[in-house]
């Protein structure tokens, strides 16, 4: 393979799947300027090793939760409902539904390590569980199991959200 080849690939393999990287470190870190840090290092990375993986995506994915664990777990930052606002492309109506996604990755963030991963990868990524996995180094069925605990774990927390946001309403003022 030619260096312009490589080159080529590399742009095509960089422009499918620099925003799916982005959105998983974003979703485990809660820093969308920490992300981009973390996903240009990557890249970088995934570069200098292009041509000898047969699926780069897993390298990419393992080198982001590497370069997350040298950061020493970055803290979490929650968005303002501002800078969300301004960033988010708002397609479905009301401030209601933007509070919601503030409190989904809110809820996402306070999962065990290794749950919010596989839900971030599987949910948000919308990578199937075998790639998943691999990318983990662990079981499709240890997947599957992080993945039904961590989905469990958010609809519990959410559903209590959303039951004191009805009794909050409920017990409002009628007059």
């Amino acid at each position: 393979m030619t260096t312009d080849e490589a080159n080529e690939q590399f742009i095509s393999f960089y422009t499918a799947w620099r925003g799916k990287l982005f959105k998983a470190v974003a979703a485990w870190t809660g820093d969308r300027h920490a992300a981009e840090d973390v996903v240009q290092e990557v890249m970088i990375q995934v570069r200098r090793y292009w041509g000898r993986y047969s699926r780069p995506e897993i390298l990419m994915y393992r080198l982001a939760r590497q370069q997350l664990a040298r950061r020493n777990a970055v803290p979490v930052q929650m968005d303002s409902l501002e800078q969300h606002h301004d960033t988010e492309e708002h397609t479905a109506g009301p401030g209601r539904d933007l509070d919601q996604k503030l409190d989904l990755l809110a809820a996402l963030r306070q999962l065990p390590t290794r749950q919010r991963e596989a839900v971030v990868l599987t949910e948000v990524c919308d990578l199937d569980q075998s790639t998943a996995a691999e990318i983990l180094g662990i079981s499709v069925s240890a997947l599957k199991t992080h993945k039904a605990r961590g989905l469990r774990t958010l609809y519990e927390r959410l559903a209590g959200r959303m039951a004191g946001a009805r009794a909050d309403l409920d017990g409002g003022n009628l007059t």
